[in-house]
Order: structure tokens, then sequence, then C-alpha cells
């Protein structure tokens, strides 16, 4: 279609601006794309997509205040585009303002141990809130299956998370008084710690209540999945997170700290999702590279409202080009570029201090959609102190790896 003719289709609004902005764009036009994109935003500010498409054209321009400021304005606008903090991180960056990154998301380096990185390194990146009792067996399973440096990033912990971890040789600690959700859920600090410290290792991005669990981890090393990874050329490594429960009521499952989490919560629902989307149907994940798994356990007990989203991405190759999303639910990495096989994150988060812990984080409001998850566990646990995740006609006990490959948990490529 000539474009006179794609601009007299196009109505004189801002999703209407943004598809005549993308047009100059595709054609080479790129001051008048710039406009275009300006226009976009005075008709809809709240409008974020042509804030993302303004910052990257800006950044590729050299107008590198511009594009911060652009971003600057996304993020107080809509601080869950990963997009938008990626072209803000670029924007200082490419100014060599790595002291003013920090500060922007309020990052506080913490310990004072010398951070050498070597290029076999896996590193295991966390964002952590009041984790004490997870924290000593979460960081014994992954030193265990080969980690051995974690960067850590403290959200206002009130309890002894922070001094624990600043024990421990093998951690590198930040502190963050900015909000968990205006950082994109802790995404934008992993990646401005990925970017400032030029990282193009293998990642493991995990919360201190997931355990990356992979065929054949009983053997395996996660060094030696990398090193298959990456004899099979692949840059990212996808799992389905798996809620593990007890056979008691969640307050009755007391979990002991240093504990293996398996001792406390040994359970999982066998038919661990209740529906799927192909690549190109999943709304949450801009590039439609991988099938996308929703409900499990949390749709039986709370309901679907919370919209449980089940697919993660926890294991990437990073280099510069990469974006996480928030929540490591997706990954801009091509779909030929994610392995075939598949892995699970075992998900313990129902112990005995679960209940305290929805109330806060219903008052807070600082996870995904105003803590709306958190806000249907809330709903049930009233109705019912002596609640049980439970279920016989559901719930299997966890033995190993090759039973979640039986039972289509995990995938293995057959050769």
């Amino acid at each position: 279609m000539p474009l006179q003719s794609s601009i007299e289709l196009l109505s004189n609004s801002g999703q209407a601006q943004l598809k005549l902005a993308k047009i100059w764009q595709e054609r080479g036009q790129i001051d008048r794309a710039i406009a275009g994109y300006h226009k976009a935003i005075e008709l809809r500010k709240h409008l974020v997509l042509p804030y993302i498409e303004l910052g990257k054209l800006l950044l590729a321009k050299g107008d590198l205040s511009e594009a911060f400021s652009t971003s600057n304005q996304a993020i107080n606008i809509n601080p869950n585009y990963s997009e938008v903090h990626k072209n803000l991180v670029n924007s200082l960056l490419a100014q060599n303002k790595k002291d003013q990154l920090l500060d922007y998301y309020k990052l506080t380096r913490k310990d004072e141990y010398k951070i050498n990185i070597n290029s076999a390194d896996i590193l295991c990146f966390v964002v952590v809130r009041n984790e004490s009792l997870r924290l000593p067996y979460f960081l014994a399973y992954y030193r265990e299956k080969g980690i051995r440096k974690f960067f850590i990033i403290d959200n206002n912990s009130t309890d002894e998370t922070a001094n624990y971890l600043l024990k421990q040789p093998d951690v590198y600690l930040w502190q963050s008084e900015d909000s968990y959700q205006r950082s994109n859920f802790g995404t934008a600090w992993i990646e401005v710690l990925l970017r400032i410290y030029e990282i193009n290792n293998w990642c493991l991005i995990v919360d201190a209540d997931e355990i990356f669990y992979y065929p054949d981890c009983e053997q395996k090393t996660i060094i030696d999945l990398c090193q298959q990874l990456d004899h099979q050329q692949k840059k990212a490594f996808k799992t389905i997170l798996l809620d593990m429960y007890s056979d008691k009521p969640i307050r009755d499952t007391y979990y002991e700290k240093g504990q293996n989490f398996l001792d406390a919560c040994p359970y999982f629902d066998r038919k661990f999702y209740h529906k799927t989307c192909q690549e190109n149907e999943d709304p949450y994940n801009p590039y439609h590279n991988q099938k996308a798994y929703f409900g499990g356990m949390r749709q039986r007990v709370f309901g679907e409202k919370g919209e449980y989203y089940l697919s993660k991405v926890p294991l990437i190759k990073y280099n510069p080009e990469v974006i996480i999303g928030g929540g490591q639910h997706w990954t801009n990495f091509e779909s030929q570029e994610i392995a075939n096989d598949s892995g699970c994150l075992l998900h313990f988060k129902y112990f005995h201090s679960f209940g305290n812990y929805v109330r806060e984080e219903v008052v807070r409001k600082q996870h995904c959609g105003g803590a709306m998850q958190y806000q249907e566990y809330a709903k049930e646990m009233d109705k019912n102190e002596e609640l049980i995740l439970y279920n016989p006609k559901y719930s299997v006990k966890l033995e190993n790896s090759q039973q979640l490959v039986n039972l289509g948990v995990m995938e293995v490529e057959i050769n």
C-alpha cells in the first residue's frame, strides 16, 4: 500500500500515530519517525510503547540525555516493561555514568569482597526480602550444584537476611530501598549488575523459594548442564514453576532453618497446569518464542482469578542484547536458541510463615497487579484457617527428576 494511502487510513489517535511512526521507521525516515512517536505520546501520554520505540531511536542517534529522559518518563508511567529499563540502562552506560545508574535504582554495595568473574563461572542472581529462614538451605543446594558466586540484592529486609549474607564468602551483596514494583519486580536491579560488571556468562536467576531442578540433576551439576547447552549451541533453558506443599495445614507446615525444603513440602500436583498457549498466543510474552503454561495447584486451590503464569526461563547465557522479562517468565532469545530439554523450579512458598507473609504483601502491594495473587491467597485463608493444599486426587510425592520427566513436567529431547 502506498505510504500516502496508509496515512489517509489513520485517524488522529495515539495508536494511529504509533503505527504511522513505525511506518516511517521501517522506511528509514528516522526524524519523521521520532516526530511521530512524540506525537503519539502527546496524544496518549499513558501509552508506553511509543516511549520504548522512541528511546531506541534516540539511543541509535546518540541523543543520550533525551533517551534517558524518555525512558524515565515511561518508568514513571508503568515500570513493568523490561525494554524501558533496558533503554534507560543503555542511555547511562553509553555516557559511562555507572554511579548515576546505581543511584537511580538506589543500589548500594554492602560487602567488601573483590569481584572476580571468570568466563567459566555460573553466576546466580537473587532478589530477596526477609528470607533468613530459607537462605541457608538455598545457598547450600546451589553450592552443591556448582554455583560459586551469588549476586544478591536485598530489598529492605527487616530480619537477619542482610547480616547472614554478609558472612557468606561467596555472596556479593547489594541493598536497594527502592520499590520492588518500580524495578520491574527486581529484574531491573539484576539488569544493572549484569551490565555494570559486563557479564557474558551463564546466569541463573531465581527467587529464594525456588530450587532449580532439571533432568538427571541428581548426577549432573548446573555446570554440566551449561556445558551441555554450550555444546548444543543453546542460550536459554526453560522451566515450569511447580508448587510444592505438605499434607498438613499450611500454618502447621513447620520448616526449620537449614532443613531440605523437600522434608517439609514433598508434594506437588500431577496435573501441573490448567491451560497452555502456543508461541503466538501468549498475551504476556512479546516475543512469542515459547509455549506458555498457566494454572496448577494455585488455580485448583485459590481459583483462576490469580492468573498463575508457570513458564519461566531462569537459566540464560547473558549478553547486553538479552531482555529479561519481569519474573523471568520469558526471554527474547530466538526459539532455536532455547533448549529443547526443559526443567522445573520447585516452588517452596507454603511454609508455616506463609499466612503472615501474605497479609504483609497485600498491604505493601509490591507484587504484580497490586498483589492480586496475594489477595486471592488471603481470601481463601481467611475462609479456612486450616487450609490444606494436599488432595489425594491430585497430589503426588516427589521421588526424583525421572519421575518429573515421566509425568511430563520436564522434557528430554529424544536423539
